[in-house]
């Protein structure tokens, strides 16, 4: 009796231990072949993952029960953007160059199916949209950048804006410069909005009001050369425990920052240089998915970094995400 009684103790003291430890992040490629993978957006109404194939010009669905990926070809421009609209399964709005169009996901083959929401940086036809997201209230936040040659981008060209159902005609300027508008995250009681502008290589933040969607006090947050952290801010999201995760260009990694205390935290390896975006998924939002770009690599580079341009899934960060916030727009079936 007392050698049962021992291993039980055993048994139940190594089971605390393994389940007291914490787990090594586990990454899989969900996607490969693309070129400028980019702004993940999960709808959980649809078990499902969209993003964009910027320089493919094309957008994507996964549906995370069936493994199914599918895709619609933009045949008007770039498209960088893509983010579900509230109530509307499977209707989509995607920005192609500086424009947003509303998408049904179903919808034939074909540009014929976007209907056009909103035009912006009118008089700047190099300029095109970047990243965007939806805060807490339904608005639609997204940003322009300027003119790209050989990876080299026009400084001080673009504006970061914002849109509701009724001001979709006439979006507000939020922001004015920026160079490349990329990632937006809120804090979970909306106080503050964190903002990249990545060639200034910095978090920022803004004193957030939810109601009238006004921002004010920029501040620097993070900076990645006074943190030494290579490459540049790209995508940005932020988990339920209001730690912010963000992809480094050129970096090979995403990092989590804790925002009260500006601190660095972790940082996770990814096996491609160029790290784009990433967001919060899966059925309780414990799947990190990234997206990366082969874009401007050459040749040897592609050779060593052969996943570059995938779509990765991670398991096991220790962290969980909450549910993506979707625009709110009255009637965009009929719109």
């Amino acid at each position: 009796m007392k050698l049962i009684c021992v291993c039980v103790v055993v048994f139940a003291l190594i089971v605390y231990i393994s389940a007291s430890q914490p787990q090594t992040p586990l990454i899989k490629n969900v996607f490969r072949g693309g070129t400028h993978l980019e702004g993940p957006h999960f709808a959980k109404d649809e078990s499902a993952l969209y993003w964009v194939d910027i320089k493919e010009q094309k957008a994507y669905r996964l549906d995370i029960d069936t493994g199914n990926i599918t895709n619609r070809y933009i045949e008007y421009g770039p498209v960088s953007l893509i983010v579900r609209v509230k109530d509307y399964p499977k209707l989509v709005v995607v920005s192609s160059r500086s424009e947003l169009y509303f998408l049904p996901w179903d919808a034939p083959a074909g540009d014929n199916a976007l209907r056009l929401l909103t035009a912006v940086d009118i008089g700047l036809p190099d300029n095109r949209v970047n990243d965007g997201k939806v805060d807490a209230k339904g608005r639609l936040w997204f940003g322009t950048m300027g003119n790209e040659v050989n990876g080299v981008i026009e400084k001080d060209q673009g504006t970061l804006y914002a849109i509701t159902e009724h001001t979709f005609t006439h979006p507000q300027e939020k922001v004015r410069p920026v160079s490349i508008s990329n990632g937006i995250a809120w804090t979970l009681d909306n106080k503050f909005m964190f903002y990249i502008d990545s060639p200034t290589r910095n978090i920022d933040v803004f004193d957030y009001d939810l109601e009238s969607g006004t921002i004010r006090n920029r501040r620097v947050l993070f900076s990645f050369q006074a943190n030494n952290v290579t490459g540049v801010p790209d995508g940005m999201t932020i988990d339920r425990d209001g730690n912010l995760w963000i992809a480094c260009y050129d970096g090979g990694k995403i990092i989590k920052v804790d925002p009260r205390a500006g601190k660095l935290m972790e940082h996770h390896k990814i096996p491609a240089s160029k790290v784009t975006s990433l967001t919060w998924g899966g059925y309780d939002y414990s799947t990190l998915y990234v997206t990366t770009s082969s874009l401007g690599l050459n040749p040897l580079q592609k050779t060593q970094e052969p996943e570059a341009g995938s779509l990765f899934a991670i398991e096991f960060t220790g962290s969980r995400g909450n549910p993506e916030n979707q625009l709110i727009f009255a009637n965009a079936d009929k719109y």
